[in-house]
């Protein structure tokens, strides 16, 4: 990715603003994997407190 990123931006300020595109693409895939993930497993909104672990 940061290959990609330093192949799309010619300055200093473009490569930062490409770093910057990615690792905001990178956080919303984790954060939609971890919401499928979590919806697919059945998981409870909350904890139970009554529920030993």
């Amino acid at each position: 990715m940061t290959v990609l990123a330093a192949l799309l931006a010619d300055r200093g300020d473009d490569f930062t603003l490409a770093l910057t595109a990615l690792a905001v693409a990178v956080a919303l895939v984790v954060l939609v994997e971890s919401i499928r993930f979590w919806v697919s497993s059945g998981a409870p909104a909350v904890h139970d407190e009554g529920e030993t672990a």
